[in-house]
């Protein structure tokens, strides 16, 4: 009964979004590129990178950055719900749309036929299932309601950085083969230029205490529903051997941890960026996170926690998985893990090989391949929009 409830709702709010969308696109097109993202409420790192390049290239064309969380108080609710009506605004008189992510006007609004919708997804590949590919499963959407909202529609090309990846998109997308383009993503270019020197100096100008330790970072992915991922036994097992961890947790993962009456004690570093601490670390750790792939980058022994493999890849499902393809650093328990850590030489050659696999625009030309692509677009926008 509530379930169909909440589609009806859905139903109604797509026809009023609509209406209100149609009169919008009265107004005459701009020489427009519009991004959007609900990944947080500033600025992506990506979308300054391409807005970066298309100014370069055309400072004619007006940019639109739209960045802001949905939350879940009354108030923030109400906010996201004017910031739909000011992505329909802009969107109606838009020649590019660019996204990370799934975006509700994007998908649930009837636009004109010279928009052009390109998705640049927030992670550098796909370890997990998601989207389309994990509809109707425990740790996925429900199927009737991603369909109602249009999950993921609308898109006229996907970019990603390997043929792997792309298979992947294209089932969590929901797009044929025709519309993925292997440019590689502004991310990429990002981590092969960090300055990691400066990086180092940074941190352990913060953290001298911190100079000669092996540190280890630790960063799970996000698992929907209330299951926190399993830090603990690791924090142990890492004080128990005498290995420095820095536990960096996704964000609705540290709300969830405050709200419960005793938290654990382990190391944060908030005040540096995943990226920092990436660069500071002798190694890093994960599950299913694709920060894996972005470490192998700049050649960081990867290892993978995966305590839970068997119940996530019946829950959630996964696209690489690690035990099988990796066996020499992924582990079930925390002990062996730290060991292999501190004791065993890591198989480096391994660790390019699942680099290859993941990331085939290793270069720094990834955002001028992406806006190749954009310009592409605009350019044609505007001749059919004559």
């Amino acid at each position: 009964m509530k379930k169909r409830i909440l589609l009806g709702l859905i139903s109604v709010f797509k026809a009023l979004y609509n209406a209100v969308y149609a009169v919008m696109k009265l107004r005459p097109m701009q020489k427009k590129v519009v991004m959007i993202s609900r990944q947080s409420n500033s600025q992506r790192p990506d979308f300054e990178q391409l807005g970066a390049e298309i100014e370069a290239r055309d400072p004619g064309v007006r940019l639109v950055y739209l960045c802001r969380e949905m939350g879940d108080t009354p108030l923030e609710l109400l906010r996201y719900c004017f910031h739909l009506l000011h992505c329909a605004a802009e969107l109606s008189t838009a020649h590019v749309c660019i996204i990370d992510g799934y975006c509700i006007p994007v998908s649930v609004l009837h636009h004109r036929k010279e928009l052009r919708v390109v998705q640049v997804w927030h992670a550098l590949g796909a370890i997990k299932k998601f989207g389309r590919q994990a509809l109707s499963v425990p740790g996925g959407r429900d199927k009737e309601l991603a369909e109602r909202m249009g999950m993921h529609k609308h898109y006229d090309a996907v970019l990603c950085a390997s043929h792997r990846t792309a298979k992947a998109y294209e089932e969590a997308f929901g797009v044929s083969a025709d519309k993925m383009r292997v440019t590689g993503v502004p991310r990429v270019d990002a981590i092969l230029k960090m300055n990691r020197a400066r990086c180092r100096r940074r941190f352990f100008a913060a953290y001298p205490e911190l100079r000669g330790q092996k540190i280890v970072l630790y960063a799970p992915t996000f698992r929907d529903g209330e299951q926190m991922p399993e830090i603990e036994p690791l924090i142990t097992a890492a004080e128990k051997m005498g290995m420095l961890l820095i536990v960096r947790l996704h964000p609705l993962d540290r709300e969830r941890l405050e709200r419960r009456r005793v938290l654990p004690k382990f190391r944060e570093c908030p005040e540096f960026g995943t990226f920092t601490l990436m660069a500071v670390a002798d190694a890093v750790i994960t599950d299913y996170s694709a920060i894996s792939i972005e470490a192998s980058l700049i050649k960081k022994p990867v290892y993978f926690y995966v305590y839970d493999l068997e119940r996530y890849k019946e829950t959630r499902g996964l696209n690489f998985d690690p035990l099988a393809e990796m066996p020499h650093c992924a582990f079930t328990k925390a002990e062996p893990l730290v060991d292999s850590i501190l004791h065993t030489p890591y198989d480096y050659e391994k660790l390019t090989a699942f680099r290859k696999e993941f990331v085939e625009t290793d270069d720094t030309n990834n955002t001028q391949r992406c806006v190749d692509l954009i310009m592409t677009f605009l350019t044609e926008g505007i001749r059919r929009d004559k």
